[in-house]
């Protein structure tokens, strides 16, 4: 028999030690694929069939995954090895060489990552399946359709290999610093004990408190996206510190609760046992679970945002341009139209206007007229109109020009500004340029008749009894003006298309949509990746433990306690972790949001999906910690 035969047997002897290291594997490549199979689909990604407001938003989602899967899977295989260095350090005491070692070891990790790779696009192609039809027959995307992608397969077999080969080389090197005792005792290797500090406690606190007022103050106060920084990374810090030293809790229970370190002793004692390695693995958990209770949170309050800024950008049910010939209807035969559909309108506005590549010009007493303002705008100057809403979530540059020159036969006619408004006076529409100039009425017929640089077009504006149900009849406004232009539709689409208030509402309500399923998935992960690690942490002590529980064993302790044993060290290992993520997402949550006004929303959609989810692991840590004890077969 080849050492080659005896450390295969090895492995398929003990491969439910090894088999998480697989299902892990597995997991990241089923939901990399997942998101992969969607940003690589061109139809999705292309503009002309599913819009970019829907589209944009797997970048993020598919970032965060990419992320977790170049991280997670070096962990786990830093797991795995830890118990299979024992193994090759009993080979190399039998004989077999280094070398034999190290092949020994790549066929092994290569044969493994090879078979998850199959398993991982075997099963992420069926959850893809999954992914397309919520995302087609559910949210309504109707530009999405499945098809065999090869890119997406090549994005994910990449970004594995790529992973696997630097979690390979980092193997090697780490193999070949060891000796061999260190690999024989590495499986049974004790930590280095530590003192608890409870200076180190009341420090993390102090941070923690500290970084509260930088956040409300610095950024929520005075907008600067500097402190909200700062303030980030002192509370990582501040919660870096209270992890580490987490037990020394049990010497606060102990003052005031009485009896509590009688009834626990042996928990507390063996809670101390794995407090260095537990504390890493904690912090990394509780940022996890704190970027998914802030994204829960966020994600909770987006549906609202979006739909409500699609309705305050939309303050007409139809607008539509009449320009370079196009869209040339009469407004009974549109009126007449919409009412075959059952759609009632109210009133009809129309504003004259002249356009470049740059301006749209409007004069001053029909915008004030038809918008009700009260703009008062001296012959020779303009008053530039922004049309942003201020809570809509993003920065908005409203920067004006001091001065504009139009060319006007043989002489070029400059107007000042005149100042700035910034008010949503009509909704966007292809056939407008990006930034609107009101003109007093002098300077507009002059611009109007001698420039040659402008054309000049009427805005249509439109407004139903009811939008919400007008669907219908704008879908047929849609094609008696594609019919009547006599152009493609990509072409009217993109120059002469009719904007509306419900295509606004229904393209940010299929986005806001779209954005939650994807999130979910991520905040899943984030999640299922927190305790995973702290599993595979867990697995990694069991052999330890479970020689700890047999000597109590002998000594009459009965099974009843040691669960209560285990329970108390579980509590330490899964929940620090919640609470921790379940403040740093409320409170981030609510200073994020709260520059769009959303912030105590926000904040209580984290802390209500937190608390959910705190209830949650506490009741799976009471079955989990019953479940390790009978798997001992104490």
């Amino acid at each position: 028999m080849t050492f080659f035969d005896i450390s295969r047997k090895m492995l398929r002897a003990n491969f439910r030690r090894y088999r998480l290291y697989f299902l892990g594997n597995v997991f990241s490549l089923v939901l990399f694929y997942s998101f992969a199979a969607i940003f690589t689909n061109q139809a999705f990604m292309n503009p002309k069939s599913v819009n970019s407001y829907i589209s944009s938003n797997i970048y993020a989602p598919s970032l965060f995954v990419g992320i977790f899967f170049v991280l997670f899977i070096p962990y786990s295989y830093q797991q795995f090895m830890k118990l299979r260095q024992h193994d090759y350090g009993i080979l190399m005491t039998m004989g077999m060489s280094e070398t034999e070692v190290l092949t020994n070891m790549l066929l092994e990790q290569c044969l493994i990552a090879g078979i998850s790779l199959l398993a991982g696009l075997l099963l992420g192609t069926l959850i893809a399946f999954v992914f397309y039809f919520v995302i087609q027959h559910v949210i309504g995307v109707s530009g999405l359709h499945w098809y065999f992608n090869v890119e997406s397969y090549q994005w994910t077999a990449l970004l594995y290999g790529l992973t696997i080969l630097f979690t390979l080389v980092m193997s090697v090197i780490g193999f070949k610093k060891m000796e061999l005792i260190d690999l024989i005792k590495e499986k049974f290797r004790g930590e280095r004990k530590r003192k608890s500090s409870r200076g180190q406690l009341i420090f993390g606190v102090i941070l923690v408190s500290v970084s509260v007022p930088m956040m409300l103050i610095g950024y929520v106060q005075a907008n600067s996206v500097l402190w909200l920084e700062i303030s980030f990374g002192v509370i990582l810090a501040g919660s870096g510190f209270i992890l580490a030293q987490v037990e020394t809790l049990d010497n606060v229970w102990a003052k005031i609760i009485p009896g509590f370190r009688d009834h626990h002793f042996l928990g507390i004692a063996f809670n101390r046992q794995h407090a260095g390695s537990r504390s890493r693995i904690g912090i990394i958990a509780a940022w996890l679970v704190g970027f998914c209770v802030f994204f829960a949170g966020s994600t909770g309050i987006m549906y609202q945002a979006l739909t409500k800024d699609a309705i305050s950008n939309s303050p007409y049910d139809l607008v539509y341009s009449q320009i370079f010939g196009k869209n040339q209807v009469a407004d009974r035969n549109i009126v007449n139209l919409l009412a075959q559909n059952g759609v009632t309108v109210q009133g009809v506005k129309q504003v004259d206007y002249l356009r470049n590549g740059v301006y749209n010009l409007l004069p001053l007493s029909e915008v004030n007229k038809e918008f009700g303002t009260s703009y008062q705008i001296p012959q020779g100057e303009f008053l530039t109109v922004f049309q942003f809403d201020f809570q809509d979530g993003y920065r908005h540059d409203l920067t004006s020009p001091s001065t504009v020159g139009f060319d006007c036969g043989q002489e070029t006619m400059e107007l000042k500004s005149a100042g700035s408004d910034v008010r949503i006076l009509f909704n966007r529409n292809p056939t407008l340029a990006d930034r609107n100039l009101v003109l007093n009425d002098a300077d507009y017929r002059k611009i109007a008749g001698q420039s040659s640089d402008f054309w000049a077009g009427i805005l249509k504006l439109y407004s139903f009894k009811q939008w919400q149900n007008s669907g219908k009849g704008i879908a047929a406004v849609q094609n008696y003006l594609l019919e009547k232009n006599r152009v493609d539709k990509p072409v009217q689409q993109r120059y002469y298309w009719a904007t509306s208030r419900v295509e606004s509402y229904t393209l940010a309500q299929q986005s806001a949509e779209f954005l939650l399923f994807v999130m979910f998935f991520v905040e899943v992960l984030f999640c299922a990746a927190a305790n995973i690690m702290i599993h595979f942490k867990i697995k990694a002590e069991g052999e330890e433990e479970q020689r700890l529980l047999s000597g109590l064993c002998r000594l009459g302790v009965t099974a009843e306690e040691m669960l209560t044993m285990i329970r108390h060290k579980n509590i330490y290992y899964f929940m620090p972790q919640v609470i921790a993520g379940l403040f740093m997402g409320s409170l981030y949550g609510y200073a994020v949001n709260e520059f769009y006004g959303y912030g105590w929303q926000a904040a209580g959609y984290s802390l209500l999906i937190g608390l959910g989810l705190a209830a949650l692991q506490f009741v799976m840590v009471l079955r989990y910690s019953r479940r390790e004890l009978l798997g001992f077969g104490l």
